[in-house]
């Protein structure tokens, strides 16, 4: 069964400083669809259905992340396999705690926090569920909000490729490999632009094509992929995830821009 990744590193906006001239990042509310994009291998899956809500919560000192929905798989002898999942999260700064649960065959639930180094200097992650574990992090790990404003500012920029490791705690593992190739808006992202309204018209955006690897593994071959069309002020409009053998799109449906806490010291 094909596990539900929470796809945080696609989503989430980011906690750093934008650079002069950049778009600020937005908390907002959306709902996606989601259904099955390509299928390689027609035997093993006919259709995925599902919608999935995610809200991104501007705090004083970060930014709150809450992720719920549902995913269908349905196969070619008519059976179904649902997924549920919820995935929470805080970000601020070099700390970041997450919880994760998911339920379709079985139930798993994942929590542990995270922490980076002084400059230069590696981090760890440790989980309390479902077993206690620690994993070093990579001194250039970064947690999804500021993997996302790594992406915006580096296509600013005029970059191309990007390379880093990514911690997200979506499984009981340590950093993984995160190699982004930036182009253009597809054509789907720029549908969902025009059919959503004045909201999404007046910023740019591109298509971002994050691919997975396994630090440890030798083959080159990326663990999955995802494709993303997300604006310069964070908003992602579309993903296509792919697994090799098949391919989820999650399209924007509708979505609502969130005001920012006043934090000004009283």
């Amino acid at each position: 069964m094909m596990k539900f990744k929470s796809f945080g590193a696609v989503l989430f906006v980011s906690l750093l400083t934008s650079p002069a001239g950049a778009a600020p990042l937005v908390g907002y509310q959306a709902g996606y669809s989601v259904h099955l994009s390509s299928a390689r291998d027609a035997s093993s899956i006919s259709a995925v259905t599902g919608k999935i809500a995610y809200g991104v919560e501007k705090l004083c000192d970060g930014w709150l992340f809450q992720q719920s929905g549902s995913m269908n798989m349905h196969l070619p002898d008519g059976n179904v396999l649902p997924q549920v999942m919820n995935f929470s999260s805080i970000e601020t700064g070099a700390k970041y705690q997450f919880s994760v649960s998911t339920e379709g065959i079985g139930k798993e639930v994942i929590l542990g926090r995270a922490e980076m180094g002084a400059e230069g200097q590696p981090g760890q992650a440790t989980f309390s569920r479902p077993e206690k574990k620690s994993f070093t992090l990579p001194a250039d790990t970064l947690f999804p909000a500021a993997h996302t404003r790594f992406m915006i500012d580096a296509a600013e920029a005029g970059k191309y490729q990007l390379k880093s490791h990514i911690f997200e705690g979506t499984d009981v593992d340590e950093a993984k490999l995160l190699v982004v190739f930036v182009s253009p808006m597809s054509d789907q992202g720029k549908a969902v632009i025009k059919r959503l309204g004045e909201d999404l018209k007046n910023h740019a955006g591109w298509n971002f094509r994050l691919a997975y690897f396994d630090p440890k593994s030798q083959t080159g071959e990326p663990l999955y992929e995802v494709g993303v069309d997300q604006l310069d002020n964070g908003v992602a409009l579309r993903w296509v995830l792919d697994y090799g053998t098949h391919a989820v799109e999650m399209k924007m449906v509708k979505v609502e821009t969130l005001d920012n806490p006043d934090c000004t010291p009283k």
